[in-house]
């Protein structure tokens, strides 16, 4: 189970027991929403959900669903051949400007970090034995 669908079920327990108490008029919406924090509005759309649908009406719409922004198969693929043949050893972020300028690339930047680290086009740099700006080698574990 991931991390998502285990705090939906969490939030289902959790909404149907202030639901409850709500209903026997322990508190108003206002503090029931606030207990679940959430606006008035939202609780009152999950409370006209769970009435109308029952429990599905309050599972999250969106999980399983591909995300709009993601690129799509055959993009990444190209990304990947660019990288690899012409590219090799540019940092995320001048690929990126090459990308956009050279080849019309409209995704952005955090995208192809994470696309680049998973398909092994690069590392992410270890913060160990890098020097920054104050001179020391690090933090210094308190």
């Amino acid at each position: 189970m991931r991390r998502t669908e285990a705090h939906q079920g969490v939030r289902m327990i959790k909404f149907s027991s202030i639901l409850a108490r709500y209903e026997a008029a322990e508190f108003s919406q206002l503090e029931a929403a606030e207990l679940l924090g959430v606006g008035e509005r939202t609780f009152r759309r999950w409370r006209e959900r769970f009435e109308d649908e029952g429990e599905a009406g309050l599972l999250d719409r969106r999980l399983g669903k591909a995300s709009s922004k993601r690129v799509p198969q055959d993009r990444s693929d190209e990304v990947e051949a660019l990288y690899r043949t012409r590219y090799a050893g540019f940092t995320a972020k001048h690929f990126h400007e090459h990308l956009v300028k050279d080849h019309l690339f409209g995704w952005a930047i955090r995208g192809r970090r994470s696309f680049c680290t998973q398909r092994a086009c690069w590392r992410r740099p270890s913060v160990a034995g890098r020097i920054g700006a104050s001179g020391s080698a690090g933090r210094c574990p308190a």
